[in-house]
């Protein structure tokens, strides 16, 4: 049966697409207007004030050169990836497995877990008691300081168990007729079978990661060596300290148009890596989503 397409339904369509491509202009031109100034020359970019729709002058990526000869970029990116790597594959390890644990109806105690774990997402000690319980267990100054704390997150557990919950109950009694272990249970049947909510998980994780600069001027303050990207960024462009990238007899210009060149050229090195990842796990969004919601 073809379904006809009437004036309203025309009028409907046209209205809807005019919508979605002018709410994705709004968002892509701030970004755009980044990319563009970094690539601009920087004494014309230092005289601008609108928004810049294609590089100004002839375009240069003297920006980027300044950015990446910097040894506190190549620093920040070390220590983001290595902090990005442990957080990914440890947080999600742990809330696969409990969120596994956490799905077992023959689990004892189980309620009271399971409400201690949501008031964690509600209620907590508050920053300076948080501080002093990771400075007694020597979390201060050191990589661990950065990566313990927000190991798990409560929410991504809930997230977890009840995508598992959600699962026939036939499959472990049939792993369990044949003599599997609850481990293999685990990793072998159902953690295939709920790969598209540890993909969300995964993605969030990653951003959160990628993003992340309070914990660590915190629990870092006195190590720069150990300071993720976003940190070394945050110094450039919220404290407006520029002169920490354009070293030697360039320091002198920083305050005017090369300050201002290395500021957009650090926001897209900064910001480039985790935009070309994110296309890659968006198809599972809403399939993960939707498997692992909680049920009413």
């Amino acid at each position: 049966m073809i379904e006809k397409i009437g004036p309203s339904r025309i009028t409907f369509n046209i209205l809807n697409y005019a919508f979605m491509v002018f709410f994705a202009l709004i968002c892509i031109a701030p970004l755009w207007h980044v990319l563009m100034a970094s690539l601009s020359n920087p004494r014309l970019l230092f005289s601008n004030s609108g928004i810049i729709w294609w590089p100004l002058g002839k375009a240069t990526l003297e920006g980027y050169a300044l950015v990446f000869q910097n040894s506190s970029v190549i620093t920040g990116y070390r220590n983001t990836f290595f902090y990005l790597a442990v957080n990914t594959v440890a947080g999600t390890a742990l809330t696969v497995i409990a969120g596994f644990v956490l799905s077992r109806p023959q689990l004892k105690l189980k309620k009271f877990f399971t409400l201690f774990i949501m008031f964690t997402m509600m209620f907590s000690g508050g920053l300076i008691p948080s501080y002093m319980v990771n400075r007694a267990f020597g979390l201060v100054n050191n990589v661990w300081g950065n990566i313990l704390p927000g190991l798990i997150n409560a929410f991504y557990i809930i997230l977890m168990m009840s995508a598992f919950s959600q699962l026939p109950s036939s499959y472990e009694e049939s792993a369990k007729l044949d003599g599997a272990s609850p481990l293999r249970i685990m990793v072998q049947i159902l953690v295939p079978l709920v790969k598209a909510t540890i993909a969300v998980i995964v993605m969030f994780i990653v951003v959160q990661q990628w993003n992340s600069w309070f914990q660590a001027s915190i629990y870092l303050s006195r190590r720069r060596d150990l300071w993720p990207l976003q940190l070394f960024m945050r110094e450039i462009l919220v404290q407006n300290d520029a002169t920490r990238i354009v070293t030697g007899s360039d320091a002198a210009n920083a305050a005017n148009n090369v300050a201002n060149l290395v500021k957009y050229a650090v926001t897209i090195v900064g910001t480039l890596p985790i935009l070309c990842a994110y296309p890659f796990a968006q198809k599972y969004f809403v399939k993960g989503v939707t498997l692992g919601g909680i049920k009413g």
